[in-house]
């Protein structure tokens, strides 16, 4: 199956992709760039907003609003006035340290991981973070955190840091958000790519982008096997997100950072926003309480 290409943005670092209902749109950033796109499937066009800062990770929030991860700091961002209220800085004390990939957990908590700028190894976290606006913090000795799910069920977390090359499973107490590591899950073979940002079906599996491996990977989370791969034209995928009007499109981001010029000749729309239909819908995806 082959994914094709539905905006040919060319960012360096497009993730975070997100299906916005009420507007019946897509939404993602471009890292590096900072900029927040939308696109809206009633017209096929894209507005976008722009960040002096890294932005890292885009959640839907309450009352139409948006929560965004820019570089360490975490905000509210109302898109129809462009106004930002800034709620906490994870990391006030060191400039090098970046969020990077998030989710909200079925209690409208948000999941967020960060990463170094120097790739550290060991030097990033996952934190949680309530309507109260605390971070605590849950995982450490991270190096770069990525994506997050849970089961249809509320009871396992689904947790990637990316140069383990693993999908991690962690027991989840949907009251207290508290976790309790159970096992490796999913083994991507370094020929295959790393696994960076996924999301779930509506049948518990997990549909992850690989790094360097120029597609999106279905994994049944409950033996580790290998269910399917999209195909998309880009060497870097980044994340993939269900959507689209009948819940049932899956948008991918990619990414061309570090990419050769003979590279970027051979995949000239890496960094673009691809989909593709699929005879499957998405898991429910969880709004912030904030």
């Amino acid at each position: 199956m082959n994914a094709n290409l539905l905006y040919d943005c060319r960012s360096e670092l497009a993730e975070g992709p997100l299906w916005l209902s009420e507007s019946n749109s897509f939404i993602w950033v471009d890292i590096e760039g900072g900029h927040l796109y939308q696109y809206h499937f009633s017209n096929g066009q894209v507005t976008s907003w722009d960040f002096p800062h890294r932005l890292t990770l885009v959640i839907e929030a309450s009352a139409g609003k948006l929560l965004l991860a820019l570089d360490a700091k975490i905000a509210l961002f109302d898109p129809k006035t462009g106004a930002l209220d800034w709620l906490l800085d994870l990391h006030p004390e060191d400039p090098s340290m970046r969020c990077n990939d998030g989710a909200c957990d079925p209690q409208g908590r948000l999941w967020v991981g960060t990463m170094s700028l120097e790739m550290t190894q060991g030097a990033a976290s996952l934190y949680r973070i309530g309507n109260d606006r605390i971070p605590h913090r849950i995982l450490s000795d991270i190096t770069i955190s990525n994506g997050l799910c849970w089961s249809l069920d509320g009871k396992t977390m689904y947790y990637i840091d990316s140069p383990t090359q693993k999908v991690q499973a962690y027991r989840f107490d949907p009251k207290t958000g508290d976790i309790l590591f159970l096992k490796d899950v999913i083994v991507v073979p370094k020929e295959m790519g790393t696994p960076d940002g996924m999301c779930m079906d509506e049948n518990g599996l997990i549909w992850v982008g690989h790094y360097g491996g120029s597609g999106i990977f279905c994994w049944n989370p409950e033996n580790g096997k290998l269910v399917e791969k999209i195909e998309v034209p880009a060497p870097n995928v980044t994340s993939c997100a269900f959507g689209g009007p009948e819940g049932n499109q899956l948008l991918i981001t990619t990414a061309r950072e570090n990419m050769s010029d003979e590279l970027l000749d051979a995949y000239p729309h890496s960094g673009s926003v691809f989909s593709v239909n699929l005879q499957v819908k998405g898991a429910p995806v969880y709004r912030a309480d904030f």
